[in-house]
């Protein structure tokens, strides 16, 4: 209808955006070629120039060690090396210890004087709140050994503790007749052996088993068949028992001192066969280095 036109002009742009359109494109410039190539290159010759480095350094590493073990390699084939001087000083020090094993192997007649048959009398063991005391008279003597208060249990078993003396001296029953060179060595003895006799007491009573009868004191210090000294009343001798932890003793050290030496020797036979590997590794290493050094050297003269 032609009366609708009159008040809508025709055809006309909503807005001066859409009248003027897009923005024509602004022309782009060239990147020289040499400039462009640079652009693309650089970061990554950066970053192998950085990992060309570590790899140099890791080689001068390897290369430090590899000629510390070739040192180690030909000192350890010199006739005078330090393994050889140690393997020497161990075995100087085995044939010491060797020598004291036979000297100690050697049963010498230990001291011994007959004690009298002093009777034993009156034992008494009593357990109070777990903890045991034994008494029993020699002569006119009385002893007491008691535990201490602080025993411990563990789970359902008490650990006994040992007992101590808290009445009676040991110089009591020391005969007057004992010759004076044999007073102190008896006397250690007896000492001991009163504790052996209270501990055989209380261990028989908690054992339900019977208590032993007609003993005398020359039942806790009558000779031992091996070396003729004194053996306590279980019939153990403490000079047998000396001789023998001794003898443990230089065993155990000897053993060590063969262990030591065996390890040396190996140790010196290894570091002399791996010399010839050694040496190739470093050649290699070298050619690396120097492989390395002039890819590097490339790397840089790019960058620059």
């Amino acid at each position: 209808m032609v009366w609708r036109r009159i008040f809508q002009p025709e055809d006309e742009p909503e807005s001066q955006s859409e009248a003027e359109g897009p923005p024509p494109e602004q022309p782009q410039r060239a990147v020289p070629p040499h400039i462009a190539e640079r652009l693309n290159l650089q970061p990554r010759r950066r970053g192998s120039a950085v990992e060309l480095r570590r790899r140099l350094a890791r080689l001068e590493n390897q290369r430090e060690q590899t000629q510390f073990d070739i040192a180690q390699g030909e000192l350890a084939l010199e006739d005078d090396n330090p393994w050889k001087q140690r393997v020497a000083l161990l075995t100087e020090t085995l044939e010491t210890v060797e020598a004291d094993r036979k000297r100690v192997e050697q049963i010498d007649p230990e001291p011994f004087w007959q004690v009298p048959p002093v009777p034993i009398t009156d034992p008494t063991i009593r357990i109070e709140n777990d903890v045991a005391s034994v008494g029993y008279t020699v002569g006119d003597e009385r002893f007491t050994y008691e535990e201490p208060l602080d025993w411990a249990e563990r789970g359902h078993q008490i650990a006994r503790m040992e007992l101590q003396l808290v009445e009676g001296q040991p110089e009591a029953v020391l005969p007057e007749t004992v010759p004076a060179e044999l007073r102190e060595p008896l006397l250690a003895h007896l000492d001991h052996s009163l504790f052996v006799f209270a501990t055989v007491l209380r261990d028989r009573h908690l054992d339900e088993e019977p208590l032993p009868t007609g003993t005398t004191l020359a039942d806790l210090a009558w000779p031992c068949p091996d070396c003729g000294g004194w053996m306590d009343f279980r019939g153990r001798c403490q000079a047998c028992a000396r001789r023998r932890m001794r003898l443990q003793e230089l065993f155990q050290e000897r053993s060590r001192l063969l262990n030591e030496r065996a390890a040396e020797i190996e140790e010196q036979h290894r570091i002399a066969e791996r010399l010839p590997l050694a040496r190739k590794q470093l050649r290699d290493i070298e050619l690396q280095i120097s492989e390395l050094k002039q890819k590097v050297a490339d790397t840089d003269e790019s960058e620059s």
